[in-house]
């Protein structure tokens, strides 16, 4: 893979030094930064690959504007390079060597940023995440004097979010009704349907099914259904029983619990969570005491 890399960027220098014109003028290029344009090169190439630039794009249009973010011109690189091989102690792999240094230096910094966002992120998950329904005794649906059963609605108070539906049901063969199936529906505050879903059941077999249905911030309850039985069905002999409902917030709104309901803040180096991932200027976080740790830790440090 390293020498891929160095040969994708010797390619991609020799590419250059041929299509950049000469201009008056030449301010040297320190190797340091020599190897900062070299790791940007591969990173713009490695873009261009994936992403085709417009055909009539000249090379000096793509990598020019590159070279003069850090104060040089198309010039000053080949010149640079240029003087450089005349020394003899000038390696280009050298400076090849080093911009990969570099790219895996800022690979395992987005690597430490990305692990410590899903840590904080399975954190607020597990303490944002909440049964809001059990029901463990068994409903049995043997006729249509059991329709009462045959629907549960459950409240749902906290909004957004992905609520889980799991439950074990019994269809015996003696049912003589055709194609049972069970239905969910995520409902707003009005009785709208937001989401719905349904399955056909097997027979004769203690079965469990679950579910996941997500909705937005309108979400105020679930309904679910036993049976799409007729007014006038045959036989029925169905059971359900054990019967979690679980609700999911959004990790914005995970996020916010854990920072909030639990009275501290996400502290990382030093600084609030989102101003680690995403720096403000002139702001500093506050730590606020937590009832849930010790006096000597103040917040919850991701180090």
């Amino acid at each position: 893979m390293e020498r891929m890399i160095i040969g994708r960027m010797v390619l991609v220098v020799a590419a250059i030094m041929l299509a950049l014109a000469s201009c008056k003028g030449y301010k040297q290029i320190p190797d340091d930064k020599l190897a900062d344009i070299f790791r940007d090169m591969y990173l713009q190439n490695a873009y261009i690959e994936q992403h085709p630039l417009n055909m009539s794009l000249d090379s000096v249009d793509v990598y020019a504007p590159l070279i003069e973010r850090y104060g040089y011109t198309e010039d000053d690189f080949k010149r640079t390079i240029i003087d450089a091989t005349r020394r003899k102690s000038f390696r280009l792999t050298d400076i090849v060597d080093a911009a990969i240094a570099k790219l895996e230096a800022q690979d395992e910094t987005i690597r430490r940023k990305v692990w410590v966002m899903e840590q904080i992120d399975s954190m607020a998950k597990a303490v944002s995440t909440k049964e809001i329904f059990r029901c463990d005794s068994a409903i049995k649906l043997r006729s249509m004097a059991d329709s009462s059963l045959m629907t549960l609605r459950v409240p749902i108070y906290r909004g957004a979010g992905t609520v889980g539906i799991s439950y074990y049901y019994m269809l015996d063969s003696l049912d003589g009704n055709r194609y049972p199936y069970n239905r969910h529906k995520l409902l707003s505050a009005d009785g709208e349907t937001l989401v719905s879903s349904s399955f056909r059941m097997t027979r004769d077999k203690h079965t469990k099914y679950e579910t996941m249905l997500q909705a937005d911030g309108r979400l105020a309850g679930l309904e679910l259904t036993f049976g799409n039985y007729p007014e006038k069905p045959k036989r029925i002999m169905l059971t359900i029983d054990s019967i979690v409902v679980t609700h999911y917030p959004t990790i914005e709104e995970a996020r916010k619990i854990l920072s909030y309901e639990y009275s501290y803040r996400l502290m990382i180096n030093g600084k609030e969570y989102y101003e680690y991932i995403k720096p403000k200027a002139d702001s500093s976080a506050l730590r606020i005491p937590s009832p849930l740790v010790g006096s000597q830790c103040d917040s919850l440090v991701v180090e």
